[in-house]
């Protein structure tokens, strides 16, 4: 079937609980209630009274825990309902098939043979994949089915029982069924929720962010949790206005078209469609209807092929993400909670940990006698357009020629650079690239951190997620000036960027990992010296922002350019500013004014998106100990 006809579908679905609110909206309104019992059941129909009763009922917890404003709410709704299977169950569903074992766990936690025996049994399915982890004992105990997943926002082992309970006075791991019961699993789902500042997250509509923050850094759930926020923003928040400052036209992007293509990631993370093919018209209505009963005769639902109301309720079911295999696609964000990752033990006496950096160095400032471009170069510098990230431009349909960005905000305030062989604008490098499809030539900017490694943005090196692909034929030349290549030019040989950005199934995740280096065919930096780079820390908000870069829309071609401001917002992968940029600009050296030869993040997009601060403010990829991790290993390489 095509979008169009499921979103009819869905449509058709959306109408009738809508004139269900036109009956309730009045209630909530005149009882003036963030969130009423009939809310909740419009939201998630199938919901258990008794767990929805108990939600309104924590009316005084939720308020204490400053969950009090619609996007607030709307958020920690979609959590819970993407946890419990929309408060249908307050404890993991365990009961696979072989087929969804199989499907589901990695092999290296059940073999073929173990999931014959177990298939069908729940607890002896939780005992075998929750055994000797997250706390519990082994696989011949009964910790695993004690301790599966439970509460409003499910725990998970025996160690986070034990924490939890701590938090909220409760025996949660002698007396394990206090967490799948009422209050006790809503109160701890709040006190998770607090004690994670998951509000700052949600205030900024940052998805992907309050979905890592609830299960790690590899996110599973995050497609079946913008689903349920998307149903509580269109079917109640966006309807109490006066009750909340935030505004519906901002939060358009909740759309049912978007619902559509979240449905089709679903089935791609389980291997019925393939990830090219979802979410496009490009898939035929054989194809997608295919998927879709391969998906229902899986789980013994009638093979419609239509993705109806039982096929829609099974996809949102924690079964088709609690196990996915954990990538690094996210890592850095959240500590995963996982009892197989090293945990580290501060002694009091210990001395504080070395911080990780690279120390700038100026160079020989060794030029060449002819400082000429080639004439190959000039023809290929004059032919290139700018590139851009495709979340910036909305799409990989969309035409870099024909793309008009918005990173010049307000009053231009970029200054040229009249002589880029002083330090430290030598070490900034112009880059050009081929794409390997349709050989558009493109330009983006890097900056020397050794002797032969340019840190850039991710999206020049790879246009981003399972779908993307590399560029090809890379030209760098540093302190370039029109005409003039003052130190020659290198080609690259490697690459590397965030596994975070090829991994993703959407931009919008890659988004967060745009960062990446390239490694030269030469040791040019000895000649230009480079910049160094260290971590920008969490109280550096506010602080002035240099960027410096080649912005392919000043004439002449070919020269630096610098603009300063200040940093607005700072999350945990991103930083947002109002330094004026433009296409070319992308991989540029994100420093401080006080501090021009040390990069703290990597200028990657402009404005864009309807949502900000992506829509009122040009963003970098942050510089955090996780990634100074990796440049260090990107320059030893």
């Amino acid at each position: 079937m095509s979008i169009a006809a499921v979103v009819k579908g869905l449509f058709g679905r959306l109408v009738s609980c809508l004139l269900a609110l036109i009956v309730i909206a009045p209630m909530a309104n005149a009882q003036e209630k963030l969130i009423t019992f009939e809310d909740v059941k419009v939201i998630s129909p199938n919901a258990k009274d008794e767990f929805v009763q108990a939600l309104i009922e924590g009316e005084d917890l939720l308020e204490e825990a400053g969950i009090n404003t619609r996007l607030r709410m709307a958020h920690f709704l979609a959590q819970v309902l993407t946890e419990t299977d929309g408060l249908t169950r307050l404890d993991e569903n365990m009961n696979y098939s072989f087929d969804a074992l199989m499907r589901v766990f990695s092999r290296a936690r059940v073999s073929e043979a173990k999931a014959r025996e177990i298939a069908g049994k729940p607890q002896e399915v939780a005992n075998w994949v929750y055994g000797n982890m997250l706390g519990n004992r082994g696989q011949h105990t009964n910790d695993g089915w004690e301790y599966r997943g439970s509460g409003y926002i499910q725990l998970t082992g025996r160690a986070n029982f034990r924490e939890r309970g701590r938090e909220i006075s409760l025996p949660l791991e002698n007396q394990p069924e206090l967490a799948r019961r009422v209050p006790g699993g809503l109160e701890a789902a709040i006190a998770y929720w607090t004690s994670h500042s998951i509000n700052a997250a949600a205030d900024d509509h940052d998805r992907l962010r309050v979905r890592v923050l609830i299960n790690g850094r590899a996110a599973h759930g995050f497609e079946q949790s913008v689903i349920w926020f998307n149903k509580a923003w269109l079917r109640v928040f966006q309807h109490k206005e006066g009750l909340g400052f935030e505004s519906a036209v901002e939060l358009a992007e909740s759309t049912l078209t978007e619902d559509v293509l979240l449905f089709d990631r679903i089935l791609v993370r389980g291997g019925f469609l393939t990830p090219d093919s979802a979410g496009t018209e490009s898939v035929s209505q054989e194809t997608r209807a295919d998927a879709l009963k391969a998906y229902q005769r899986e789980r013994g639902l009638p093979e419609t092929g239509e993705l109806d109301d039982a096929t829609e309720q099974a996809l949102l079911d924690p079964m088709e993400w609690r196990h996915l295999p954990v990538g690094d696609e996210l890592a850095g964000q959240v500590q995963e909670r996982d009892g197989e990752q090293t945990a580290v033990i501060e002694f009091l006496d210990s001395p504080e940990p070395t911080v990780l950096e690279i120390a700038p160095f100026t160079g020989t400032n060794e030029q060449l006698a002819d400082k000429r471009l080639l004439p190959k170069e000039g023809a290929i510098f004059s032919a290139a357009v700018g590139q851009y990230s495709d979340y910036e431009m909305g799409g990989k349909d969309v035409e870099r020629e024909f793309f008009v960005p918005f990173s010049v905000i307000g009053e231009d305030n970029r200054e040229v650079v009249l002589d880029p062989t002083n330090y430290p604008s030598r070490a900034i490098v112009q880059i050009s690239m081929k794409q390997r499809k349709g050989g558009k030539d493109l330009l983006c900017t890097g900056t020397m951190i050794s002797p032969d490694t340019v840190l850039t943005a991710a999206h020049c090196i790879h246009s981003g997620t399972v779908i993307g692909s590399y560029f090809v034929d890379y030209r760098i030349i540093p302190a370039r000036n029109t005409a003039r290549a003052p130190y020659g030019r290198c080609g690259a040989k490697r690459g590397y960027v965030l596994s975070g950005w090829t991994d993703a199934l959407s931009q919008a995740e890659a988004r967060y990992y745009d960062l990446g280096a390239l490694k030269l065919d030469c040791n040019i930096g000895e000649k230009t010296g480079w910049l160094g780079v260290r971590v920008l820390a969490d109280d550096q908000v506010s602080i002035p922002t240099r960027v410096q870069g080649y912005a392919a829309d000043r004439a002449p071609a070919g020269r630096q350019w610098v603009s300063e401001d200040k940093l607005a917002y700072l999350w945990e992968l991103k930083g947002f500013y109002q330094n004026d940029t433009f296409g070319g600009t992308s991989g540029s050296a994100v420093t401080s004014v006080e501090e021009p030869d040390v990069i703290v993040g990597v200028h990657t997009n402009g404005r864009h998106g309807i949502v900000e601060p992506w829509s009122t403010h040009n963003s970098f990829t942050r510089i955090t100990p996780e990634r100074i991790t990796r440049i260090i290993e990107w320059t030893n390489d």
